[in-house]
């Protein structure tokens, strides 16, 4: 069975100043594009308060209550188990699944005050999240799920993509935990959401969605150069401009 050549060390140590360059050489046209996208997909603030009005609560989310002149039901509430919160002399309203604005009809009716005088918050988002993959600055994990935001907004949320990111490598993976649908898979132009204010492809977040950045070949291939060709190679461009 043929096996591929190997070089020998002298040849792998006299060719790693080339290698490096090509590779950072070719990088680099690629590697301002996103870096410009990262720079406006962080520029673009999103609007969390807006997405939030249509979350709907579930255990074990927790909520601030205020009430004009009724300092006894000002504070925070942690939804129990049944989806309820306790609200004392006046029972315990069922309030799992509910949004904010639906929560401030009940606590109305239910205290007999006016709506106006109701203000709730979302203050912990503890029932749902959704799953970062690949190439999100921070580490791969698992966040609060918010509401409906778009993946713009969770990506902005989540503090935006790392230099390596490929934003033509942007996926969706909605498993539809409980539903009984298959899994979807949806493909994310984050350039042209980005950068042209295209949103065709800008999905609405689901509960347990997974969002996946994917890295360029080029990130790959940097990541496989040793450090000491590296280190020829910054020493080699540092000697040129002496």
């Amino acid at each position: 069975m043929k096996t591929g050549k190997r070089w020998s060390s002298w040849k792998l140590f006299a060719a790693g100043p080339i290698l490096a360059s090509a590779i950072i050489l070719s990088a680099s046209g690629c590697a301002k594009d996103r870096a410009f996208i990262e720079k406006n997909l962080l520029a673009q603030s999103a609007d969390g308060i807006e997405v939030a009005k249509n979350y709907r609560v579930a255990c074990p989310d927790v909520i601030e209550l205020d009430i004009a002149q009724r300092p006894e039901f000002t504070g925070r509430f942690e939804i129990t188990s049944e989806g309820r919160i306790n609200l004392g002399e006046y029972g315990n309203p069922r309030i799992q699944g509910r949004t904010p604005v639906e929560i401030i009809k009940l606590v109305a009716a239910e205290t007999g005050v006016n709506e106006t005088d109701v203000r709730i918050r979302i203050s912990e988002f503890r029932s749902q999240h959704v799953l970062l993959i690949g190439e999100v600055n921070g580490q791969q994990r698992s966040v609060p799920y918010c509401g409906p935001e778009t993946v713009l907004e969770l990506l902005q949320r989540a503090g935006g993509i790392t230099r390596g990111a490929a934003p033509d490598d942007v996926y969706v993976i909605r498993p539809h935990v409980g539903d009984n649908q298959r899994p979807e898979i949806f493909h994310v132009d984050l350039k042209a959401c980005v950068l042209d204010h295209d949103h065709r492809t800008n999905l609405r977040i689901l509960p347990f969605d997974q969002v996946f950045v994917g890295e360029t070949r080029r990130s790959k291939i940097s990541k496989a150069v040793p450090p000491w060709v590296r280190m020829i190679y910054s020493k080699t461009t540092t000697d040129e401009h002496r």
